[in-house]
């Protein structure tokens, strides 16, 4: 799956040269204030997907804008909408729930290059995920900083203490925790031993997904933040499990 999501977004890169560069402006919502907890909890960032082919779920009736609304009045720190065709999404997704909600938006997807920052912006994205694994070390500084001077938030998708190394040099950036488990899920243990890894000060975000939210909570102290998609998806009152779990985890 990974291999497929990442021609697809290469493929995009060479569809970006005509963006209307002279339209952007700096993000007004700051992703990494709304989601940072100094680890004194964990805020939700609710994942809006119509599809989930490792796990093989399927939303394919989701009104993204609507669910996005209900989530952001729960009180979820950020809302994060896949914007990939690989999981039944595309940037206009991302243009319409960023006008709908009071939250700051990533857009989780893979952002391999710096016209595809742009067009976030342009769509109305507060932060975008960038793979350590699929970009080397200048690569991820550049989209940083192109991140950075567009006050978003660059969020660096890690898989090893190397990766994370890396990550942590660049200023600004969030930590997002990805591969430590099998098909998307997470593998607690694992999760807690890399993110562990970073200082208590940055911002760490667990990208993987969960089954229940539940399982959150052996991440306390480790995690500011976790983007859930499929447990949320499914759940026949997302705003009370929302709210039940933020009560739990203070």
């Amino acid at each position: 799956m990974l291999a497929s999501w990442i021609a697809e977004k290469r493929a995009e890169i060479a569809t970006l040269g005509d963006l209307p560069l002279t339209e952007l402006t700096p993000s007004r919502r700051d992703f990494t204030q709304f989601v940072a907890t100094g680890k004194r909890g964990i805020a939700l960032v609710p994942r809006l997907q119509r599809s989930n082919p490792e796990r093989g779920g399927e939303w394919p009736s989701l009104d993204e804008v609507e669910f996005a609304r209900v989530c952001d009045d729960a009180d979820v720190a950020a809302i994060a909408v896949r914007t990939a065709a690989l999981f039944g999404g595309s940037a206009d997704d991302l243009d319409a729930v960023a006008g709908a909600v009071s939250a700051p938006v990533l857009r989780d997807d893979l952002c391999l290059g710096e016209l595809q920052v742009y067009q976030s912006r342009l769509r109305g994205a507060d932060a975008v995920v960038v793979p350590a694994a699929e970009l080397d070390t200048a690569s991820l500084r550049e989209l940083a900083a192109t991140a950075n001077s567009l006050h978003m938030t660059a969020v660096v998708a890690v898989e090893t203490t190397e990766q994370l190394a890396v990550a942590l040099a660049l200023p600004g950036a969030c930590i997002g925790l990805i591969g430590t488990g099998s098909a998307g899920r997470v593998d607690i243990r694992r999760a807690r031993a890399l993110g562990g890894a970073a200082p208590r000060q940055r911002t760490v975000l667990l990208l993987d997904e969960v089954e229940a939210l539940d399982e959150l909570l052996e991440l306390a102290g480790v995690i500011d933040a976790a983007v859930v998609g499929d447990a949320l998806l499914d759940a026949a009152d997302p705003a009370a499990m929302i709210a039940a779990f933020l009560a739990q985890a203070g």
